[in-house]
């Protein structure tokens, strides 16, 4: 039993390393197109600059400018010291003719962070040094708090002696309980900090489970997702867990990036420790985008603490492209002479596949042709057929016609001789006298057009497919086929000579051409598309 409990635990903790190893490698996916795209976040970051400093030359108010000048030293702080540095100059100027003091103040201390972004720590303590904190607004007490915290945190990781150290970590705590007794509770400032005052005492999990609440939180809040997630990889640093804290790191830096911060530190340790694991191109590509960062940003102590690992890990990618090349001669010797191996090969079986394609070659001729000539027998059976049809509904239908005209020639013929031998002159006058082409043309055009539609049901659905709306034909209550129509079946027949069509219908060789030219002006196809589908009608 406990066996089958400790086997169970075993899997649980296999398929657990497995999930976050799988995360993470997910993650440097991501942060890798993230470091290639970052010259479109940094765009936005300047779009958001220039709209800002469009700004400035419409408002003209004081009170205003100075708004301004603080929304531009927010977006400069982490992108471009020097910039922030101009700012805050600019933002002291305008507090001074403003005569407002507590602005004066604000403006100094932005100016004492940028310096102590810079490494100009001195400088950055005589500025904070002179504000009398019992002047300033209590609003402002955790940001002056925060001043001396962060100074004297970037003091401590630069301190050479052991006892500096320790004197500067006595002040970081002290500046924490300061903090956090002047900044509002349960905000993330208040958290971030009592976070560190928690790491400071050890006590990793309170540590955790207060980081990971303010992490789901602010998870779609990619302003604040950055910070989080690096105070989460210090917690699991201090625990040893290295997957979390790479985790982690990897969300912390994929955030700094996309905001356009430049003076971050994430991408810089996880590089470290990508390089301890092995993988060198990657620790390469970080340290690299980590120094451009930190050159571009002008944040001196992150270029200093870049400095110091970007010599060793370029060493090591410069020592292991030098063995990639080294293998990969060998690799091109050791293909050159398969090459040859295989071009020889090649050579022997394309001789025999030429024979052998000749022979095919040959056989495929005969069959294309004996596949064009099956073609044209199928085509020449689909016309026969139709033609036979054609030809069976007409040949019958003539017959009939013929027929009833002789019946009717002959009655006609009796009744003329019966009114000569009765001596009826005025009634054999006006037999003889009146013209029967109208009556005979109109049945005559009813038999044909009963007949061809007989043999094409379709034929005037399908014609009027390949005309406009506008321009569709429909035949007049009592006509089966309009003269148009009449023309075209007959085209449809084959009788494409309009001479010959003008004689069949009794109309003027103009008149075929008006009505043919009256359909063409219709048509939703080209010409020669139409003559092409008026022989498919039917079919």
């Amino acid at each position: 039993m406990y066996r089958l409990i400790f086997l169970i635990f075993l899997l649980f903790q296999f398929f657990t390393v497995f999930a976050t190893q799988k995360r993470s490698d997910s993650l440097l996916l991501v942060l890798d197109k993230t470091i290639k795209e970052k010259s479109l976040y940094a765009e936005k970051r300047e779009y958001r600059i220039d709209s800002l400093r469009t700004l400035l030359n419409v408002e003209a108010g004081l009170e205003q400018r100075y708004r301004i000048y603080q929304k531009l030293y927010r977006e400069y702080r982490h992108y471009n010291m020097n910039s922030a540095l101009s700012i805050t100059e600019k933002e002291r100027m305008i507090a001074e003719e403003l005569q407002n003091q507590q602005l004066i103040y604000i403006a100094e201390m932005n100016t004492a962070e940028i310096l102590g972004i810079m490494g100009m720590y001195k400088e950055s303590l005589d500025i904070t040094d002179k504000i009398d904190r019992q002047k300033l607004d209590i609003q402002q007490w955790s940001y002056y708090f925060h001043l001396y915290h962060s100074l004297y945190s970037l003091m401590s990781a630069n301190s050479m002696s052991p006892k500096e150290k320790s004197r500067y970590d006595q002040l970081i705590s002290q500046y924490k309980d300061s903090i956090l007794q002047n900044i509002e509770e349960n905000t993330l400032g208040y958290n971030l900090v009592k976070n560190g005052k928690l790491i400071e005492q050890g006590r990793y999990d309170e540590a955790l489970q207060l980081m990971n609440q303010c992490f789901m939180e602010y998870e779609n809040d990619e302003s604040q997702m950055g910070t989080i997630a690096y105070e989460l990889s210090d917690i699991y640093k201090k625990k040893g867990d290295l997957e979390k804290e790479k985790q982690y790191l990897a969300v912390s830096a994929i955030s700094d990036l996309r905001k356009a911060v430049k003076s971050h530190i994430a991408l810089r340790e996880l590089a470290i420790l990508l390089y301890q694991e092995g993988d060198i191109n990657r620790a390469y590509n970080y340290i690299k985008c980590s120094m451009e960062d930190a050159s571009f940003c002008g944040a001196r102590f992150r270029i200093l603490e870049i400095s110091e690992t970007l010599p060793i890990i370029t060493a090591a990618y410069d020592k292991k492209i030098k063995q990639e090349k080294e293998k990969l001669l060998k690799y091109l010797i050791l293909i050159s002479v398969l090459s040859f191996v295989l071009i020889a090969s090649i050579t022997f079986i394309w001789r025999q596949l030429k024979k052998l394609s000749s022979a095919k070659k040959s056989i495929k001729n005969m069959y294309e042709d004996m596949k064009q000539m099956n073609g044209v027998l199928d085509e020449l059976n689909k016309k026969l057929s139709e033609s036979n049809h054609v030809k069976e509904e007409y040949i019958g239908s003539v017959f009939n016609l013929c027929s009833t005209y002789i019946n009717k020639m002959e009655s006609y013929r009796i009744n003329l001789n019966r009114n000569l031998v009765a001596s009826r002159i005025e009634e054999a006058r006006k037999m003889t006298g009146s013209t029967l082409v109208p009556d005979e043309l109109k049945e005559f055009f009813g038999h044909f057009d009963a007949i061809f539609l007989n043999v094409y049901p379709n034929f005037i659905d399908e014609f009027n497919a390949l005309l406009k709306e506008e321009g569709k034909i429909v035949p007049r209550a009592g006509d089966i086929l309009t003269p148009e129509l009449r023309i075209f079946a007959l085209m449809r027949l084959g009788i494409t000579d309009s001479s010959k069509i003008a004689s069949f219908l009794h109309y003027s060789p103009q008149t075929v051409y008006n009505y043919k030219l009256k359909i063409r002006s219709k048509l939703l196809v080209s010409k020669d598309e139409f003559s092409a589908a008026m022989q498919q009608i039917g079919k």
